[in-house]
């Protein structure tokens, strides 16, 4: 089991690089540089509201607390929030915009992730769901800016077409 929940807290997020790489070479080359600029503009907000998160509120890591031995090495600074979760959530937003199936797959792929973080005692759950709504944030940001900054004659994407 501990070699299930390593591989959540620590390598599934490579894997879901490379399914959003996929669904991006998949996608409409019309908006392969909306698609590319959102996700860069989405990780730097959500970034951003990480750090500046993490100046506002401190939460100390689990393996700290309760004094254990963590699953996966991590510095014993403060939890809040996870940059993992962050990331995993950030590209699984983005996903589910352009493609809704891949993005669903990839929502559950960044739960596993936090799953892992928290089953390996280096995240609580308010920092999984914290770094949740931080990505959301971010996206949704990042999202406003990208379609603003399309040309008119570009396609919609899947999200402005059911609005």
């Amino acid at each position: 089991m501990d070699n299930l929940i390593i591989f959540l807290a620590k390598y599934l997020i490579f894997i879901m690089v490379l399914i959003l790489l996929v669904v991006w070479l998949r996608s409409d080359h019309k908006n392969r540089w909306q698609f590319a600029a959102l996700v860069i503009l989405s990780g730097i907000i959500a970034l951003a509201l990480s750090w500046l998160a993490s100046k506002f509120y401190y939460h100390p890591r689990p393996f700290v607390l309760e004094n254990i031995k963590p699953l996966v090495a991590q510095e014993t600074d403060n939890s809040f929030p996870s940059n993992h979760m962050l990331l995993a959530s950030t590209l699984a937003l983005v996903a589910y915009i352009y493609n809704r199936p891949a993005g669903a797959v990839m929502l559950v792929l960044a739960l596993l992730v936090g799953l892992g973080r928290i089953g390996a005692h280096v995240h609580s759950p308010i920092d999984i769901i914290g770094s949740f709504a931080l990505s959301a944030i971010g996206v949704w940001a990042g999202y406003q800016i990208v379609r603003r900054l399309r040309p008119a004659n570009k396609k919609a994407t899947s999200a402005e077409q059911d609005n």
